[in-house]
């Protein structure tokens, strides 16, 4: 009953919605967070594909969702595809319809309307239970069901233990089939490394990559954040800038943005962060993807044997 209802309303939804879609800013900048069919758009569509691929799983059935499909439409990071999913892509299409803000921003919307009320019950918990004997309180909009802390995985052994990443879904994507040691986390951008720096910033005598750009591509917020990093953590560590690799297919257009990204970035950071082209790289051996952004495993072992070969002094 509780799927038929929520289908019913993405149906109604999907009825009422202007024919032209919202542009949902998260992944890789111009969209995938909330973007499960590809299109560009976060939109009742996409809710309908998350509570199907729900009704499918549920009821015992493989999801029909590909595996990025699965991490486009896991909106709160609770690793499960359901309605609270669904519910969060609606109420994202109906903030977005009439949001002043010509690029309303997906991630912001899960900040504003999920992770921030969520810290706000946890710091507060005396203003949420007592109402002094008056009506009850009306139901909190879905919030995320996991702080952000909780989305740092569990650190992977790897052959190369003093390497550590700091990186977005191409990193996930990455440590799929590669041991690889790391913080990262699908539609990922500077928020990931500001929440997590404390702890970034205590690791020493290790490599760090950094692998974060895609999503939000303002060279000067990553500049002012990175050169203002603690002597104690470049002066300990070799610190990597990997640059954002490029794109192709509907995402092709964001190349001239990542080049121009990257050109600031290399220009601008401090003399004790190492720039390390793999754009160039990519771009001149060639390179694959499974939809324009996301690599192939083979590809990601391209990109990761580059950096071997850069930090190790290969050929």
């Amino acid at each position: 009953m509780k799927i038929k209802t929520l289908m019913s309303i993405a149906a109604t939804a999907a009825l009422a919605a202007s024919s032209v879609g919202i542009t949902a800013h998260g992944e890789a900048g111009l969209y995938l967070i909330g973007d499960i069919n590809g299109d560009g758009m976060v939109d009742s569509a996409d809710a309908c594909s998350v509570l199907a691929a729900y009704a499918c799983t549920s009821s015992g059935k493989e999801s029909p969702l590909f595996t990025y499909q699965e991490s486009a439409a896991d909106l709160n990071g609770d690793s499960q595809v359901d309605a609270v999913d669904a519910s969060l892509i609606l109420s994202y299409y109906a903030w977005a319809s009439v949001s002043d803000d010509e690029n309303p921003i997906m991630t912001d919307f899960l900040e504003k309307n999920g992770f921030k009320q969520k810290a706000d019950e946890e710091e507060k918990p005396a203003e949420q239970t007592d109402n002094g004997g008056g009506e009850a309180p009306a139901a909190p909009a879905p919030v995320a069901e996991t702080p952000v802390a909780e989305y740092v995985p569990p650190r992977i052994d790897s052959e190369y233990e003093e390497w550590f990443w700091v990186g977005d879904s191409r990193t996930v994507g990455m440590a799929r089939s590669i041991a690889i040691d790391y913080i990262a986390k699908v539609g990922a951008g500077i928020k990931l490394f500001r929440d997590n720096a404390q702890q970034i910033y205590q690791i020493r005598d290790k490599t760090v990559i950094i692998n974060l750009g895609v999503n939000d591509l303002d060279s000067g917020a990553y500049l002012r954040l990175y050169n203002s990093m603690p002597d104690e953590f470049l002066d300990n560590n070799t610190v990597i800038f990997m640059s954002v690799n490029p794109c192709e297919g509907n995402y092709a257009y964001l190349n001239s943005r990542i080049d121009a990204f990257n050109n600031a970035m290399r220009d601008g950071l401090d003399s004790r962060i190492q720039f390390l082209d793999s754009n160039a790289y990519l771009k001149y051996y060639g390179f694959r993807t499974t939809d324009g952004l996301h690599y192939t495993d083979a590809t990601y072992a391209d990109i990761y044997n580059f950096v071997f070969d850069s930090l190790m002094g290969g050929e």
